[in-house]
């Protein structure tokens, strides 16, 4: 979901655990009708990420159930709960840090190099 491109994904703490969680409404679960005559295939989910500069952030994502990997079984129930709290409860999105962060993005501040947009004639 949505239109990140390879921005997002450049400005990403690639040091970090980044997590995904399922958190759908219930209406969004797979199996359920999607209006178009068929049913939602995928899962509806939040991620938790860390960019660059440290700062915590969300965004949604659509993930198949099946290429979904749960969390380790040797993190303790209380931590994965604490992270779909935190998950659910970051304030600021993806979105948001991306408005703030792109006056000041350059390839020497933050290394992303953007493509060049192709002219209108």
């Amino acid at each position: 979901m949505g239109g990140g491109g390879p921005w997002l994904p450049a400005h990403l703490d690639p040091e970090a655990v980044h997590y995904v969680v399922p958190d759908p409404d219930s209406f969004y679960w797979p199996g359920n009708p999607n209006g178009s005559g068929g049913t939602i295939q995928w899962w509806q989910c939040t991620t938790l990420l860390r960019m660059t500069d440290g700062e915590q952030v969300t965004t949604g994502l659509a993930v198949m159930p099946e290429t979904f990997t749960a969390l380790p079984s040797t993190l303790p129930r209380r931590q994965q709960r604490r992270l779909l709290h935190t998950a659910r409860t970051t304030e600021r999105d993806a979105y948001l840090w991306s408005r703030d962060h792109k006056p000041d993005c350059s390839p020497q501040r933050c290394g992303f190099t953007p493509e060049p947009r192709p002219q209108r004639s």
